[in-house]
């Protein structure tokens, strides 16, 4: 019976130290994860500001082709704002994209908004391995006509009516039946 002690002498130490580093790499690794969903979480809720502040920055423009550019600037001013540079690594404010509503451009869109990409490690290294997860992180909100775009096209609804050539202010009536 003495024997058999002495074969098993150290066999508790071996099992407790790898169950241990088990347990410790499941918690760096639930750990890493968690800042990842809240590094995730305040990206969006910049994204979302960011979007926010797109929609709303409709300046009086004559025509579609003048662009959006002071709308993304302002975008990317409170994206800024809610998440500044180096607070998440591997988010910059300057990859901060539009979906332009641009018809003549691109395709309709109905929503418009910002979206980023960024990449960010999935864990520490030791457990989970070392590949960089891709994130993407995209606001979009129901968007009404802009001021232009309304006026063009009223404006060809009356031409098409041949009530007028639009060269003074008219405005249709409805009354809603």
């Amino acid at each position: 019976m003495g024997n058999n002690l002495k074969k098993n002498k150290g066999q508790s130490t071996i099992e407790f130290i790898m169950t241990f580093t088990v347990a410790v790499g499941f918690i760096f690794l639930f750990l890493k994860m968690a800042l990842n969903y809240t590094d995730g979480f305040m990206v969006h809720h910049a994204t979302f500001m960011a979007s926010r502040a797109y929609l709303v920055s409709d300046e009086d423009r004559r025509s579609l082709e003048e662009g959006d550019s002071k709308a993304i600037e302002k975008a990317r001013q409170v994206f800024t704002k809610y998440l500044p540079e180096g607070l998440v690594k591997g988010v910059e404010t300057g990859s901060l994209k539009e979906n332009n509503p641009d018809p003549g451009k691109t395709k309709f869109h109905a929503f418009v908004g910002v979206w980023i990409e960024f990449t960010q490690r999935f864990s520490m290294g030791f457990i989970g391995g070392k590949e960089s997860i891709h994130f993407i992180s995209e606001s979009f909100l129901g968007r009404e006509p802009t001021r232009s775009e309304s006026r063009s096209q009223v404006c060809q609804a009356i031409m098409s009516l041949g009530l007028s050539k639009c060269d003074v202010h008219v405005t249709l009536e409805d009354n809603g039946g």
